[in-house]
C-alpha cells in the first residue's frame, strides 16, 4: 500500500536501485548477518523496526532455515530493538508438511505473521496477526483504513481452506508426497551434471543449475521451465541469478502427480533443448 512497504521486495527493484531504509541479509546469514544490516541501517541515520524472514527463502532459491539460524536471526533482532515478521505467504498453511506454521516447527515465536495467497485458495483475502499489545499501541498511536480490508465472503473461504486442510489431512500429504517428489529429483540430479543441489522441505523444492563450468544457468532454467509449460506443467525461476527451479504444486498434490513432473522434468533435460546431462 505504500513505497516503504514495496521496497521490502528487493526482486522488484529496478537495475540500481537502493533503499536506503532497507538492508539485506545473504541466504546463508545468521545472527551476525542481522547485525550488520543493523549497522547499515544505523549508519544511515535508521534504527532496526523489523526483520522479515520467509523460513523457505522461497524467493532466494529455497534455502530452509534450521531452528538454530533462524533463533539467532530472533535474537539479534530483537537485541538491535526490532521486531521478527514471520511470512507465511508461500511456506505456511502447512507446506513443509511438518507443522501448519513454518515459525512453529522451528521453534521460533513471532511478533507479527504474515498471511497471503494460500489463505483463499484463489479468492483474494490476506491478514496480519500479531499480539494484543502491539495491536493496541499500534491504535492507540495512528489510523489505518482500507475499503477492502476484510469482508465476510473472504473470511468465509479462509475459514473453508483451513477445514479443508484439517479434513484431508493436507499437512501429512505434504510431508509423504513431498519426501517421496525429493528422493527422485534427487535421482534425476545424479543423471544431470546440471543441476548441483535440490533443496527443500515439503511440498517446496528448488533444484539449482549450473553451467559445465560450474556457473548459474539461468538460461537452462528457462528452457526447462518453457519446456514444462508446454507438457502442461508450471513451475518457475528463482534465486538471485534465476537459475533455480521453484517446484511448490498444490497441497492436493498426490503421488502419480509428482511422479509426472518428474519425469516430464527428466525428459526435459534429455531433449535437445533440455541443454547438456
Amino acid at each position: 500500500m505504500t513505497a516503504a512497504i514495496a521496497d521490502l521486495s528487493p526482486e522488484e527493484w529496478p537495475d540500481g536501485f537502493d533503499a536506503p531504509h532497507v538492508a539485506r541479509i545473504p541466504v546463508d546469514g545468521g545472527g551476525e548477518a542481522v547485525a550488520a544490516a543493523a549497522g547499515r541501517l544505523s549508519d544511515a541515520g535508521h534504527g532496526l523496526a523489523a526483520t522479515f524472514i520467509d523460513a523457505g527463502l522461497t524467493s532466494d532459491g529455497v534455502h530452509p532455515l534450521t531452528p538454530e539460524r533462524l533463533a539467532a536471526i530472533v535474537r539479534a533482532t530483537q537485541h538491535a530493538g526490532g521486531l521478527f515478521v514471520a511470512d507465511e505467504v508461500q511456506v505456511g498453511y502447512g507446506r513443509s508438511g511438518e507443522h501448519l506454521w513454518t515459525f512453529a516447527h522451528l521453534g521460533a515465536t513471532p511478533d507479527f505473521v504474515t498471511l497471503g495467497k494460500p489463505m483463499g485458495n484463489g479468492y483474494p483475502v490476506a491478514a496480519v496477526v500479531t499480539r494484543a499489545e502491539i495491536a493496541d499501541r499500534f491504535a492507540a498511536e495512528t489510523r489505518l483504513f482500507s475499503t477492502f480490508g476484510g469482508n465476510p465472503v473472504a473470511a468465509c473461504a479462509a475459514l473453508a481452506v483451513l477445514d479443508v486442510i484439517e479434513d484431508e489431512r493436507l499437512i501429512a500429504n505434504a510431508a509423504s508426497v513431498g519426501s517421496r517428489m525429493r528422493r527422485s529429483l534427487d535421482e534425476v540430479g545424479s543423471n544431470h551434471r546440471a543441476i548441483t543441489e535440490v533443496r527443500g522441505r515439503g511440498l517446496l523444492m528448488g533444484v539449482e543449475l549450473v553451467t559445465g563450468s560450474g556457473e548459474p544457468d539461468a538460461a537452462l532454467a528457462e528452457r526447462i521451465v518453457n519446456a514444462l509449460r508446454d507438457d502442461g506443467i508450471l513451475i518457475g525461476r528463482t534465486g538471485m541469478h534465476g537459475n533455480v527451479l521453484k517446484i511448490r504444486p498444490p497441497l492436493v498434490f498426490a503421488d502419480e502427480h509428482a511422479d509426472t513432473v518428474v519425469e516430464a522434468l527428466a525428459a526435459a533435460f534429455s531433449s535437445p533443448l533440455g541443454g547438456h546431462s
